[in-house]
């Protein structure tokens, strides 16, 4: 139960958000999707920062617990690769043939957040 109010304590801080119109522009680049009702980026921007701060909470105790005061790739991969909210994502680090790679860095989301603090730092 701590977890979900820590969660919900993360949550309330977010001060970042995705613009509803970049994210209409995104999604309409799909051939599939034609037209996108007024709500529907609005919701998926909340959704994206819901899951960023979700998974830079969980890599910043990944990180505490390995005794490093930044998240990494290394840690942000170890969150991916041990979370199973996360196991969506662990094609993308280990590959097709689901074996983690040795020394590559983590591709795509994880390589934004490679040099956030830890939330223990910012108090």
């Amino acid at each position: 139960m701590s977890e979900e109010n820590n969660g919900s304590e993360v949550f309330s801080k977010i001060k970042t958000h995705f613009p509803p119109a970049k994210i209409k522009k995104i999604m309409q680049t799909d051939e599939d999707i034609g037209k996108v009702s007024q709500a529907t980026p609005v919701i998926t921007g909340r959704s994206l920062e819901f899951f960023i701060a979700m998974l830079v909470n969980r890599s910043g105790h990944v990180a505490k617990d390995m005794g490093c005061r930044r998240i990494s790739g290394e840690v942000m991969k170890k969150t991916i690769m041990s979370d199973e909210k996360f196991d969506f994502l662990r094609e993308l680090i280990c590959g097709e043939n689901g074996k983690v790679d040795g020394d590559d860095d983590v591709a795509g989301a994880s390589a934004s957040a490679a040099t956030a603090t830890t939330a223990d730092e910012d108090e």
